[in-house]
């Protein structure tokens, strides 16, 4: 593989991105609800403290929290929700990007002339993935470190910690970038068998019901995640997106785009 001709298929396909101004609107709003909105659910909810038994289950859970005030413990429990929505900003933004730059390639059919030059088709289908994929993993990262500044500026230092913890960590850093390598892969697939980027996208956002799951499961206090099980979850995500790669290679493939892509 030639890392030129895979940073020119990236750069040729940002450029494609910066022109179109529905796409960038999808990818800047999200980051600026998600840097804001868990602080302000923090302030509404510190002055009202966890019932009873949220609190007992959360502090069994999360000793580490025991050192919070009531009202603290409130803020944190609030705050911990948002881990699992930080978690789909790398899965939406991906899943945009390929599926406007791969179907927008079908649609004008510019990738037979791409393919009339000397690239390989791995080559195509890595500067493809990484022009979707790192988007989406930067802003998740630079929306995670505006979070973290500004709960040091309006919170104390424990709450600072909350966010700074071994599970937003492993949940940002690692299933993050997991689950857009997945969204990647889902806008690859997909892309390949419809014509029209809403529709692959309504279809490939399946991959967000299971973080939908794990929201559902952190509110109800039965279960908060901790930095083992992200790492799991990234563990399991990555296998999912080897086989899934495969399958996106033979889609992605010369005869595939020539004879099938219509």
């Amino acid at each position: 593989m030639r890392p030129s001709i895979v940073l020119a298929v990236v750069s040729r396909d940002w450029d494609e991105t910066l022109r179109n101004r529905l796409l960038l609107l999808t990818i800047a709003v999200p980051p600026v609800v998600l840097t804001i909105f868990p602080l302000i659910i923090g302030a509404v909810v510190t002055g009202h403290p966890l019932p009873a038994d949220i609190a007992r289950q959360t502090l069994a859970q999360r000793p580490d929290w025991a050192a919070l005030r009531p009202a603290e413990l409130t803020a944190a429990f609030g705050i911990q929700q948002f881990l699992v929505f930080f978690l789909m900003m790398p899965a939406y933004i991906p899943l945009s990007i390929a599926s406007y730059s791969i179907i927008g390639e079908k649609t004008s059919r510019s990738l037979e002339a791409v393919l009339a030059t000397p690239i390989r088709t791995l080559e195509l289908l890595a500067g493809k993935s990484l022009s979707a994929l790192l988007p989406g993993v930067l802003i998740g990262w630079l929306t995670y470190f505006a979070l973290v500044l500004l709960t040091g500026i309006l919170y104390s230092p424990r709450l600072v910690g909350v966010v700074v913890d071994g599970s937003w960590l492993a949940g940002v850093f690692l299933l993050g970038p997991a689950v857009g390598l997945l969204s990647v892969v889902a806008g690859v697939i997909v892309s390949a068998r419809v014509n029209d980027p809403r529709t692959a996208q309504q279809i490939g956002g399946i991959i967000i019901v299971p973080l939908v799951v794990v929201a559902v499961i952190q509110a109800s206090a039965t279960v908060l995640f901790g930095a083992a099980s992200y790492v799991l979850m990234a563990a399991v995500v990555l296998a999912i997106s080897a086989l899934g790669l495969a399958l996106g290679a033979r889609l992605f493939g010369r005869e595939s785009i020539l004879t099938r892509w219509r």
